[in-house]
């Protein structure tokens, strides 16, 4: 019995050391490397921009692959974040899907096929600031990018000092271009809750209290509407109406648009707050969607009734990232008598904000 034990320990000690001793060195192996912690891709008139966000400088190479024709880049010294959606297919003429993995022990790779020409993508880093200490590399298809080097393959570069700073690309809210969407107005009353608490009127109060923040924060605000009208024109039909408001955001060419809404439902006992994406939407907006849910509910305590894929008009339409957050319900009794308290408008106001303000960090 005693030698039995004996080489039940011996075997377990034999197992589990070595495991222990593979998780101290990945854990003291990842803790000098850069960490790939998310990567963000947004289209807008048949152009695409994907930007990787590491945690460290980083040294990359970039070089061609054919058959189908693609773009890679191999970020050194790097490691990918289990969290990061290893394959995406992109909404464009110019670029199909995006793959991104872990080639080697040190090494993340990213393939992007693309059938644009040599001359018709850019690829530049971007450095920390003073407000993050993010460091990015971007990818920009579809221009003809003119007075440029060629990529060649085995052509090295740092992420440290930028070739190009495009405002888009940098963290924060400031300089951003946020397209606001108050849903309904005018002819359209939306959902009618208890006491008749009109869907438009709540959806128009947080947006200006919203507006107001991002403005406060260095945004350049727009809003579809900012008063009780139809935005296309008196009772236009809905396809129309939905268009002028998809028209606002991408004349304007936003870095994000997003449309308020309550919710109703038959029974009163409904209540919550959902947030959707367009279902063929790309990663940037569900992760929009995500952050603008969790910051309303961290700030009314609603149920969280999830994010959600959709094809409501008006995020399919749209050429940046966008989502549609249903605040709360206004056919339940309590949540209405919430939504239309000035507390509650400026609690509501302040979770979106807080979702955006994540959003661009």
């Amino acid at each position: 019995m005693q030698r039995n034990i004996f080489v039940f320990f011996s075997l377990l000690i034999f197992i589990v050391f070595p495991v222990i001793g593979q998780a101290a060195s990945f854990g003291d192996r990842v803790n000098t490397m850069s960490k790939i912690e998310q990567i963000r891709i947004s289209t807008a008139d048949e152009k695409v921009r994907i930007v990787l966000d590491a945690s460290k400088p980083v040294s990359y190479k970039t070089f061609v692959l054919s058959n189908p024709n693609r773009v890679a880049i191999d970020i050194k010294g790097a490691w990918l974040s289990p969290d990061i959606i290893k394959e995406t297919l992109v909404d464009s003429s110019c670029v199909g899907k995006v793959r991104v993995r872990q080639f080697d022990a040190d090494t993340v790779r990213v393939v992007i096929e693309t059938n644009v020409s040599q001359n018709g993508y850019e690829i530049f880093s971007l450095p920390a600031n003073a407000n993050t200490s993010i460091y990015r590399i971007v990818f920009d298809f579809g221009d003809e990018q003119k007075n440029l080097p060629a990529v060649v393959e085995e052509s090295p570069s740092t992420l440290v000092v930028p070739t190009v700073a495009i405002p888009n690309a940098m963290p924060g809210i400031r300089g951003k271009t946020i397209v606001i969407d108050p849903g309904h107005g005018g002819s359209d009353s939306g959902a009618v809750g208890t006491k008749g608490i009109m869907e438009k009127d709540i959806t128009l109060a947080i947006s200006k209290q919203l507006q107001g923040l991002l403005t406060d924060a260095g945004a350049k605000v727009i809003m579809t509407r900012t008063s009780d009208v139809d935005v296309a024109r008196p009772s236009a039909e809905a396809v129309e109406e939905l268009q002028a408001r998809v028209d606002v955001a991408n004349r304007a060419r936003a870095d994000l648009f997003l449309s308020i809404h309550m919710d109703s439902f038959s029974s009163s006992d409904a209540k919550g707050t959902s947030t959707y994406y367009y279902a063929k939407g790309t990663p940037a907006s569900q992760r929009l969607a995500n952050l603008v849910r969790s910051g309303i509910i961290e700030q009314l305590g609603t149920e969280d009734r999830g994010t959600k894929t959709c094809n409501f008009y008006v995020v399919k339409h749209t050429t940046m990232p966008a989502a549609l957050a249903e605040v709360a319900f206004v056919s339940n009794p309590g949540e209405g008598q919430l939504l239309t308290s000035t507390d509650g408008t400026k609690k509501a106001a302040q979770g979106i904000y807080n979702g955006i303000r994540r959003y661009f960090q």
